[in-house]
């Protein structure tokens, strides 16, 4: 089955150059047939096979010497040129295949220059077959690597019309007694074309084929009836197949006896039209149909376009009826929030207690709470009081009358403390309690306004511009590179986005960002390279380029004694072309701070990376650390770029100054709040910082800054640092801070430099 496909397929461009070595402008000039077999050879086809077919189709047309020598020599050149790169694995490139196909013109040149001395034909020639040939390049890399289910670009349609108009050159050549064979390719495709492209593509073919047969006779006898033949089908057109068919007939009998557009007319010339509509008539209309998807489907995506954004409205108010949910389960949680009762409550309850469990069965309870009712509870408050400030009460802290009166003191003492400690450990258990239901409600809120922006983000429909879509598959088609499909669309009017399929080899190319930015109007980066469900194929995301980027550096050192360091650090690329830098410091050094700050950078680059708020964040990680049975205090500093804008938030919690390097001056970032995990509802300090191209930001741990002797001390040599690379000045500070130490690290040092910079 396979040898058999190949065989006709061989067989098909047989015909097709047969049909084009006949096809001449003027009957002077024939390009058309070298033109295509040397596209064919270049496009991947078996030149060994091609070679022949291409010389016997040639010489069929008329043999001669000079035709021999012309045909001969083209095939044999093109024959050992590619086949020295398949020996050497080297695929040829386009622009050296031009090279090539001009070095095989050589022997026609020399034979048509010697044997009839046509120098402006034969120069004519040769540029008309390397003309044709990228022409073929251009369709036959379109149908044989990408397939007909692809949308043609403007060049591919318009290199499509070329070919056409080509074979309809050679086809005006066979005229059996007036039996025109152009006219019956003509009508039979002017009839299928009208079911399977839209009117203007029908229009196209017609008009085309008219010029075609025009360029080989110098006459316009088909060029009006073929433009008029295209208008009939089009406006006949109809669910029932013979109505377009009769209505061509007539419009030909017409124009051949009444009108006399035609030089002769006689029944014979009727016949092409008759056979070419019975034989359209024979076609099943399932078979056309299935052409007509196949062809057409680029259309479809204005369709498939409108799904996506009706898709997204569904998507819109799911995301809206969660996001209540979840608001709703925030409300729950906060509501199951019983909060610590006073201290007069407190005390109440621990003294009723207290008599309870000492006095109620003791022989001098009328005296002591009905005589001297007022001086027991005093004494009894105060030895309570005593418990809940200092922990616990001692005999000591018992007035000498009660100890002279009172027999169960020593009872007295040891119930007033386990019913402290029990009551601390309530206290201490609720207050956790409480605590993860303010936790778990602030992610439910947190996750509620994520899905509130999502919805908003969705809820925006997309906007495509096919226009564009058109101008970027021509330019990448124009550059070489071949794009299957294309999708432009507004993702908001700062971003927009560019989809492009592309082949495998392509995909690399430092080109492709370059063309996209210019169809565009703005700079745009590859956001996703990704393999596509075709093999061959892959899928690039490009995106609007943000107006600023940024590049880091990084320098460290342990404590001396040390192994492991207690501080560290992040870098990563968040939502909507924001980056985050964070150092954290856990307190001390050694395997526990290492432990600790891990915990809460790990913490903060996940919530980070979901896009929850920066006020969510701190207070979500600081609860989570604070619940922790281990004390894992570490200092937090944090600085989130927004590229698009310029602007930089600086979050510090327990962390030291951070520094701006300007051109000619710094400037510094103050440090507050209490470090991550000592206190569970301490706010961050948050500063904003505008930054301009060139500004270097500086983030240390206090290894780096106690290792001066200020603040100032620190700013100056930082400010002397000369402007480079920011790994090299990480560098500098962390050997200064080690030479500050006496040549050893008194704690862990850790430094992160960012250098922000314009992207055009």
């Amino acid at each position: 089955m396979n040898k058999l496909k190949i065989t006709l397929e061989y067989l098909c461009f047989f015909i097709l150059l047969y049909i084009l070595a006949g096809a001449g402008i003027n009957n002077v000039i024939f390009p058309f047939a070298t033109g295509l077999y040397l596209s064919l050879v270049w496009c991947g086809l078996k030149g060994y096979i091609l070679s022949p077919l291409y010389i016997f189709a040639t010489l069929a047309h008329g043999f001669s010497i000079p035709t021999l020598i012309s045909c001969c020599s083209c095939a044999f050149t093109i024959l050992l040129i590619t086949g020295i790169h398949y020996k050497v694995k080297k695929p040829v490139k386009l622009s050296l295949y031009f090279v090539y196909a001009l070095i095989s013109q050589i022997g026609f040149v020399f034979s048509q220059v010697y044997f009839n001395g046509a120098v402006v034909s034969t120069f004519l020639t040769v540029v008309a077959s390397i003309l044709f040939m990228q022409c073929c390049n251009q369709i036959f890399s379109a149908i044989l690597i990408r397939g007909f289910a692809y949308k043609l670009s403007s060049l591919e349609i318009i290199s499509v019309c070329v070919l056409l108009g080509a074979v309809s050159c050679g086809l005006t050549a066979f005229n059996f007694w007036g039996f025109e064979l152009i006219k019956l390719l003509a009508v039979f495709g002017l009839l299928v074309s009208s079911y399977t492209f839209n009117v203007s593509a029908t229009l196209i073919v017609g008009i085309t084929m008219g010029l075609g047969s025009l360029l080989y006779s110098n006459n316009p006898e088909f060029l009006a009836p073929f433009s008029l033949f295209a208008l009939t089908v089009v406006a006949f057109k109809s669910k029932y197949k013979f109505i377009p068919c009769l209505a061509l007939i007539a419009v030909d009998l017409c124009l051949g006896y009444f009108v006399g557009v035609y030089y002769s007319y006689s029944y014979i010339n009727v016949i092409p039209c008759v056979i070419s509509s019975v034989a359209f008539l024979l076609i099943p209309k399932r078979i056309l149909e299935d052409v007509s998807g196949i062809i057409s489907s680029g259309s479809s995506s204005v369709a498939v376009k409108n799904v996506v954004n009706r898709s997204r409205e569904g998507l819109t108010k799911r995301l809206y009826d969660l996001s209540e949910v979840f608001g709703e389960m925030d409300y729950v949680f906060r509501s199951m929030i019983k909060g610590g009762m006073s201290k007069d409550e407190v005390k109440d309850i621990l003294l009723q207690e207290v008599k309870s469990k000492v006095c109620e069965d003791c022989k001098e309870k009328n005296y002591c709470h009905r005589v001297c009712q007022a001086e027991t509870e005093k004494v009894l408050t105060e030895l309570v009081e005593c418990a809940l400030e200092r922990g616990r009460t001692t005999l000591l802290d018992v007035p000498s009358h009660l100890t002279s009166k009172c027999s169960r003191v020593s009872n007295l003492v040891s119930i007033i403390n386990n019913l402290t400690t029990q009551y601390k450990q309530y206290a201490s258990f609720m207050n956790n309690l409480d605590a993860s239901r303010v936790l778990i409600a602030e992610q439910l809120a947190g996750v509620s306004k994520i899905m509130k922006s999502l919805a908003g983000e969705v809820n925006k429909n997309i906007s495509f511009d096919a226009g564009r879509e058109n101008s970027l598959m021509d330019e990448l088609t124009y550059n070489n590179i071949v794009c299957t499909d294309a999708v432009i669309y507004e993702q908001n009017t700062d971003i927009t986005n560019a989809t492009i399929v592309v082949r495998n080899e392509d995909s690399e190319k430092i080109k492709i960002p370059n063309i996209v930015s210019k169809v565009c109007g703005s700079k745009m980066v590859v956001a996703s390279n990704d393999p596509s469900p075709r093999a061959g194929f892959r899928v690039l995301t490009l995106k609007t380029a943000p107006k600023y980027d940024v590049i880091f550096g990084s320098s460290s050192c342990t404590k001396e004694g040390s192994q492991t360091s207690g501080d560290c650090f992040s870098l990563i690329r968040i939502e909507n072309d924001k980056f985050m830098f964070a150092l954290c410091d856990g307190m001390g050094s050694g395997e526990k701070a290492e432990r600790a700050s891990s915990l809460a950078i790990g913490l903060i680059e996940n919530f980070y990376k979901a896009g929850f708020d920066n006020d969510i964040i701190l207070s979500s990680v600081n609860k989570l650390l604070s619940l922790n049975r281990e004390e894992v205090f570490s200092a937090l500093d944090i600085c989130v770029m927004d590229l698009k804008k310029g602007i930089a938030d600086f979050i510090k919690m327990g962390a030291p100054n951070s520094f701006i390097k300007h051109n000619n001056e710094i400037s510094s970032v103050e440090s507050g709040a209490l470090p991550l995990g000592i206190v569970r509802d301490a706010p961050p300090a948050i500063n904003k910082t505008i930054l301009s191209t060139g500004d270097f930001v500086f983030l240390c741990t206090d290894g780096i800054t106690d290792s001066f002797e200020s603040n100032e001390k620190l700013m100056e040599f930082i400010n002397n640092l000369k402007p480079t690379n920011p790994q090299t000045l990480a560098e500098m500070l962390v050997d200064k801070a080690i030479e500050n130490s006496g040549g050893s690290a008194g704690d862990d040092m850790t430094v992160l430099v960012a250098k922000i910079f314009k992207t055009a």
